[in-house]
């Protein structure tokens, strides 16, 4: 079959400027956000740093308190790395502290609850000190006031004590006591707004947020149509319930975008399992609120190495319901949630750098490839079209907004319903439309508004063909390659969108 998709997506750049000194945009960052709400990425990749595997929220948070401008305090940095952010190789040595010295040990670090049926307890994991299993254990007020320890854990400060067995029949644990979140940052989404009218271009913005993706602009992309498709992964940290698939070779930091920049995602790497249970309700357990519940998308990387138990189809029947309406049902249980929904997957690719086949849903797992499942995915994007991670690509982009503060202000904005009037508003929508198609389509649109007009809050704040060049033409064409891929799947799917068009409001 001909390929009908565009090659490129087109923009109209005769009025943006296609060159700016990068100096300008550090400048301009350093002048609109203040030390520590901006941060110089480029001491990110200190020696002290680069040699944990932080997420980017923590390191991020970790170089605004210990540099000034471009100095890095490394005597301080080191010592608080040694008091409260030790390294695998202190924890038998912490470890040690806790049972010969009764000592209370306060640490940064990454804290995860598992519930045990058969003892009825809830254990403690600490990756970083390998603390495991019944070696660990939590006060139960603590998850009452933070629950998001069970299924998949969070960052915080914790404090820790060994609690000393009664008897040799019993063992002894470590306990933690008291515990706080890491959010040391709340977003002012109206100041973000107004910083966004002191950007001179839609163009310069653009980059702006691929800095904040710990991304080089200048050096890292060949086009606008690069670009687009790289802040395309941010479409759900900003608008909830959008669901994408991604296929593209390794080597393009999809692992990358969805497990290192927000706490509020959570990515299940290859090699990794999925279970119904985990994503929405655990029956035998009767504990409610899963991986759905908790994160504001939940994405699986290489989807072909995920694991589904031996019932897959058990998974995907509950997903179908959930990405249909955001509403699910196990067993007697139901509940709504509002998290996007991503695959990841590689697919081969020839010579000329195309997939081999056009059949893209070739490289999903055989029992994904449904119609009726793939068609509740709102986008697709072609991963092959972006350029492979370099060594100069992350973290050396200069100043861009600290991560932490970064993914709270994507999370703030996933509530605001103002773009999606917007886009309502724009859109001229035939009456015999499939659902699905202008669902898509709008929120998608929606999502792109966000992103790069976050301080529209009318039809009459945005230019049309801005609108219709950024926001609604790369929806489109997202949904257009679902369309066309469900129709070379099942030539009982349509092959054409409907005629959707952006009225000259």
């Amino acid at each position: 079959m001909e390929e009908k998709i565009p090659e490129t997506m087109t923009f109209d750049e005769t009025s943006e400027p296609r060159e700016y000194a990068p100096d300008e945009l550090d400048k301009k960052i350093r002048e609109l956000f203040p030390p520590g709400e901006s941060v110089n990425k480029r001491l990110t990749k200190t020696g002290l740093l680069s040699s944990r595997a932080l997420p980017s929220f923590v390191s991020d948070w970790l170089i605004s308190k210990f540099s000034s401008g471009n100095q890095l305090d490394t005597l301080a940095l080191q010592r608080f790395l040694d008091n409260y952010l030790p390294d695998k190789s202190r924890a038998e040595e912490i470890k040690h502290r806790l049972m010969s010295d009764r000592a209370r040990v306060t640490i940064l670090a990454d804290f995860r609850v598992t519930p045990n049926i058969q003892s009825g307890e809830e254990y403690l994991e600490i990756p970083i000190l390998d603390v495991t299993g019944k070696e660990g254990m939590v006060d139960p007020i603590i998850l009452d006031k933070s629950p998001e320890l069970l299924n998949g854990g969070m960052w915080g400060v914790g404090e820790l004590v060994y609690n000393q067995p009664e008897s040799r029949k019993k063992d002894g644990r470590i306990v933690l006591k008291e515990f706080t979140p890491f959010r040391p940052y709340q977003a002012n989404l109206d100041y973000y707004r107004k910083a966004r009218s002191r950007f001179s271009s839609t163009i310069e913005w653009i980059d702006f947020l691929l800095k904040n993706m710990e991304y080089d602009p200048p050096h890292s992309f060949e086009d606008t149509s690069q670009k687009m498709r790289m802040i395309s992964r941010l479409l759900p940290f900003v608008q909830p319930r959008v669901n994408l698939i991604e296929l593209a070779p390794k080597g393009t930091g999809k692992s990358y975008v969805f497990g290192r920049l927000s706490k509020y995602g959570w990515l299940i790497s290859g090699g990794g399992s999925v279970s119904r249970a985990q994503l929405f309700y655990d029956i035998s357990k009767k504990r409610r609120g899963g991986l759905i519940t908790r994160f504001d998308y939940v994405a699986l990387d290489e989807i072909q190495s995920i694991k589904f138990g031996s019932n897959p189809e058990e998974v995907i029947g509950a997903l179908k319901g959930y990405l249909e309406s955001g509403a699910y049902n196990v067993a007697s249980y139901s509940a709504q949630a509002d998290a996007g929904f991503i695959i990841l997957g590689n697919i081969p690719i020839s010579e000329s750098g195309r997939p081999i086949s056009n059949n893209y849903f070739d490289s999903l797992p055989n029992f994904m490839q449904e119609g009726a499942f793939l068609d509740r995915f709102h986008g697709f994007i072609e991963g092959w079209k972006l350029p492979r991670i370099k060594v100069g690509s992350i973290g050396k982009g200069g100043y861009a907004l600290n991560s932490e503060f970064f993914s709270e202000v994507m999370h703030g904005l996933r509530s605001d319903t103002t773009p999606a009037a917007v886009v309502d508003a724009y859109l001229d929508v035939p009456k015999d439309a499939d659902k699905r198609d202008v669902t898509a389509v709008t929120r998608i649109a929606s999502g792109f508004l966000k992103l790069l007009y976050p301080q529209v809050r009318s039809v009459n704040e945005i230019d049309v063909n801005d609108f219709e060049t950024y926001c609604f033409e790369p929806a489109l064409r997202m949904r257009t390659i679902i369309r066309e891929q469900l129709h070379r799947l099942d030539e009982e799917f349509p092959e054409d969108m409907p005629e959707v068009v952006v009225k000259k409001v």
